[in-house]
């Protein structure tokens, strides 16, 4: 599966890293990153039934008011709804599909309006206490440390978006599931397999 811009008149619109990267006059951010950070707020995924956190004092969404974070955040400057997928750092913006104003809409947009109740939650440590603890509400051997290679938390053990997603490959050839890493060898696997890298799914059938 492949994923480009299409323009007529912009012959950068080909040009796929760019929309990320840039040798020249970089953000610090990250790698030659070559995206203003968004300017949206997400808040914080909350549920009764799920603690994120190794203590057991209660928290609210106010007490995360920097997430998404980390290479997640990365993320945003596209998928937030409202910034221009041309609207890149170094030059001028990129016509995309005809229109520099483009962006991006629909299920391709981080949902602010599902993190508190629906949406996976992201930019959370995950280890071994907050496994335990998460063991201990929802049942023993309910959640467990990845182990596949391909399925990896940042390096503050955090669970970001590029845990289940890559955005520098497509192996899982599913639109519903763009850049999604390959779980498995066998193909019809290959998706539950990231999931079932954390989630037991005890009790359930």
């Amino acid at each position: 599966m492949n994923y480009k811009a299409t323009s007529a008149s912009d012959p950068r619109a080909n040009q796929i890293c760019i929309f990320c990267h840039t040798p020249h006059n970089a953000k610090p951010q990250t790698v030659l990153w070559n995206r203003n950070d968004t300017t949206q707020t997400f808040g914080h995924y909350s549920s009764d039934t799920l603690a994120i956190h190794t203590d057991t004092t209660a928290r609210t969404s106010s007490d995360y008011k920097t997430e998404p974070n980390g290479s997640s955040r990365l993320c945003m400057s596209c998928h937030d709804g409202v910034t221009a997928l041309g609207a890149v750092l170094n030059g001028s913006a990129i016509e995309v599909n005809s229109s520099i104003y483009t962006a991006m809409a629909g299920a391709k947009v981080f949902d602010r309006t599902r993190i508190t109740n629906s949406h996976h939650p992201v930019s959370f440590v995950y280890n071994a206490a907050v496994r335990d603890r998460l063991n201990t509400l929802e049942g023993a051997g309910t959640y467990k440390l990845p182990a596949n290679a391909k399925v990896r938390l940042d390096r503050e053990k955090r669970m970001q978006c590029i845990t289940c997603h890559d955005p520098h490959q497509t192996q899982f050839d599913d639109p519903s599931t763009p850049f999604w890493v390959l779980g498995g060898t066998d193909a019809t696997d290959a998706h539950d397999s990231v999931c079932t890298d954390c989630h037991t799914f005890v009790g359930n059938p």
